[in-house]
């Protein structure tokens, strides 16, 4: 099961590297999120990655293409799989001219016994935030509330991210799960595993503070015991008349999977919204 899952992932790959990004979209669900470095909104649905994909056609070409440390994780008929990868141009003398290194995170639900991709994100390794972006938002009249899956993950997540903004990041650590896996901005590669998580955080603790946390669009696709949660986030500073200092755009991918009846989040991919490389 995860060789056919790497497998698909490969395939597609193969054709997007010679110009060709249908075989991503032959893989993917109707109810697709998708999230990449050029974009200030998720992708919502087939057709509009289709609509996405069609202006990309015949226009990314390389030569170089390694999946570096690639890991599925089955639960049911739901899966994750995250890998960096690295792309390259290589000259007809064999010579590297260039690489981009890249986080990937697939979530992919199996539908009438195919495998098919309901959530992308990628984002550039140790990328850094743009000078300027403007991120478009809906407009919300009222406090929403969540109920369900959504209402679970949500509570938990709100509470850690409330942690979080004060300095303290143990409030994730105690929602990861042991073989959890993680990407952010600033690791060089993907983190793999609750020790590895604690040391990274630990270098953190104290040093992260900020006034306001948003929460924007958050969404939940759920399979069994797998749920992916999505969102947009903003974290601003305030000056000390209540005016904005900084606010920092982010995208969001925390797959949570059920472990003994308690939700625990064994994916994390943080990115800045439109982020450069470095």
């Amino acid at each position: 099961m995860k060789e056919t899952i790497l497998s698909l992932e490969k395939s597609a790959m193969e054709r997007w590297r010679n110009g060709d990004p249908w075989g991503f979209v032959e893989i993917s669900a109707e109810e697709l999120t998708y999230v990449d470095p050029g974009l200030t909104a998720p992708i919502l649905g087939l057709e509009e990655f289709k609509a996405y994909m069609k202006r990309l056609e015949g226009k990314i070409r390389y030569q170089g293409s390694e999946f570096i440390v690639p890991r599925v994780v089955v639960a049911g008929d739901a899966a994750v799989l995250s890998y960096n990868y690295r792309s390259s141009v290589i000259t007809p003398e064999g010579t590297t001219m260039s690489q981009t290194p890249w986080n990937a995170t697939e979530v992919y639900f199996r539908r009438d016994d195919h495998w098919r991709i309901v959530h992308t994100h990628w984002s550039y390794v140790l990328h850094k935030l743009p000078r300027s972006v403007e991120v478009p938002v809906p407009v919300q009249l009222s406090q929403q509330g969540y109920e369900g899956v959504m209402g679970e993950v949500m509570a938990l997540e709100s509470a850690a991210m409330e942690r979080w903004r004060k300095g303290d990041p143990w409030g994730f650590i105690e929602i990861y799960a042991p073989d959890v896996t993680y990407f952010d901005t600033g690791t060089p590669q993907r983190l793999n595993g609750l020790d590895a998580l604690r040391a990274e955080l630990a270098q953190r603790e104290g040093k992260i503070h900020y006034d306001v946390m948003e929460f924007i669009s958050p969404r939940v696709q759920a399979c069994g015991e797998l749920a992916v949660l999505t969102y947009r986030f903003f974290s601003t500073q305030l000056k000390p008349d209540g005016s904005i200092s900084s606010k920092i755009p982010w995208n969001c991918s925390e797959v949570y999977l059920r472990i003994d009846g308690k939700w625990r989040i064994v994916h994390n991919h943080w990115s800045f919204i439109m982020g450069e490389r470095m």
